[in-house]
């Protein structure tokens, strides 16, 4: 009678399995906490400003530039109406902040979609506190804007499984078209119309007209100034996407393994969000990542799988183009969905093991726990330690945060 106690209260009482407490007061907590972390703290690191930001902010504040050139549009209007309240580099960071947290709540939403909730919430979390996630995510630039593709993903999935067929496809059309104006674009968009293409278009023939008639106006209305620019300018029509003026066709090779390699082997050197030639990933969460590609070899027909492997390519078709950093940093959320299938299959594995022992299930739970733990430590002392201090990191951010407005 007392180990049948003992059972009941690891498994039915376990917090890391009740989906009410984790759902409605621990994950939001963890959320807005992380949130206000960076917003008001990450966002002073390093304390000076770097001259990329200083430039992005005189063109934000500038309207004559938004107009000659409206890529990352959304962002830059945004960017001046901040930089009029407050003349300062860190108004800009307030705002990639804003951008990453509602890209950390889409990539919860997908992997709750995939995963179990706990799943979901480790691999969010590691998203959430690497060091070079972290550093793009306080940079004021629209860099921060390749996380959002998760928002367009978590989308098309409340679209597919949600109850809602007004508002699902209303949000779609809208936040779709807000992102049109992110350099490289189109490829992503081409992506998702080979994945999706056959599954939704029965959806939509399903949906009222009147509001594919509203999703059809407002995506056209808001996406109207890129193309009226594009005609007005080719250069903006090649930034868009993201074709380099020179191409170097002997460094393809070369550049086509440096966005596969950022992860686990050695970065780019890019001072601007960087460790010398760190790895994104460290031994803990590379080692999850192997693991996940693993489990996705086993489940190849899955259509996650589908997702992943063309990502993967598009990544390394802009790595090839020479946009290295644009393609390793679009793949970083894809990555920690793969690092969630690692930790699947890692738990998976153990509780066949132990079906029916709760100590040893508990145990093995605990272990991955302080795992990732070590992780989160190792990624937040190289973001909020290592990384401000190296010399080269001094030297990019050497500029004042608080700008003059003329």
């Amino acid at each position: 009678m007392r180990l049948d106690s003992i059972k009941k209260f690891f498994v039915s009482r376990d917090l890391l399995h009740s989906s009410s407490i984790q759902g409605k007061i621990i994950f939001p907590m963890v959320f807005s906490l992380a949130t206000v972390f960076v917003l008001f703290y990450a966002s002073l690191i390093p304390t000076g400003a770097s001259l990329t930001e200083v430039d992005y902010y005189y063109s934000a504040s500038s309207l004559s530039e938004i107009v000659s050139n409206p890529l990352s549009l959304p962002y830059k209007l945004v960017a001046s109406a901040l930089v009029e309240i407050s003349p300062s580099v860190r108004s800009m960071r307030a705002l990639s902040v804003i951008v990453f947290s509602l890209s950390i709540f889409a990539l919860f939403k997908i992997l709750h979609r995939w995963h179990s909730q706990k799943i979901a919430m480790f691999a969010t979390a590691l998203f959430a506190t690497n060091a070079t996630v972290l550093a793009i995510a306080r940079l004021g630039t629209p860099l921060v804007l390749l996380f959002s593709w998760s928002i367009i993903l978590s989308i098309l999935l409340w679209l597919q499984y949600g109850k809602s067929r007004k508002v699902a496809p209303v949000s779609l059309a809208l936040v779709g078209a807000l992102l049109f104006y992110i350099p490289g674009a189109p490829y992503f968009f081409l992506l998702l119309l080979v994945l999706f293409g056959n599954r939704y278009k029965t959806i939509f023939r399903s949906s009222s007209r009147n509001t594919l008639l509203i999703c059809v106006f407002f995506a056209l209305l808001v996406v109207a100034p890129l193309f009226y620019s594009m005609i007005q300018n080719v250069a903006v029509l090649r930034e868009w996407l993201l074709i380099p003026n020179s191409i170097v066709w002997g460094d393809i090779p070369k550049n086509i393994l440096r966005v596969p390699s950022a992860f686990i082997y050695r970065a780019p050197v890019n001072p601007l969000i960087n460790v010398g030639r760190l790895p994104i990933l460290d031994v803990a969460s590379g080692g999850l990542f192997l693991l996940g590609l693993f489990s996705y070899y086993k489940n190849y027909k899955l259509e996650r799988v589908r997702i992943m492997v063309l990502s993967a390519l598009f990544a390394i078709l802009l790595g090839a183009l020479g946009q290295v950093t644009a393609g390793f940093i679009l793949m970083i959320p894809f990555a920690y969905a793969v690092i969630a299938a690692g930790i699947s299959l890692l738990l998976d594995e153990w509780y066949k093991v132990f079906p029916q022992n709760p100590f040893a299930r508990s145990f093995g739970l605990l272990a991955v726990v302080v795992m990732l733990s070590f992780s989160v430590y190792y990624q937040l002392n190289r973001f909020l330690i290592v990384w401000p201090q190296t010399p080269e990191t001094r030297q990019e951010y050497n500029q004042s945060r608080i700008l003059s407005e003329n």
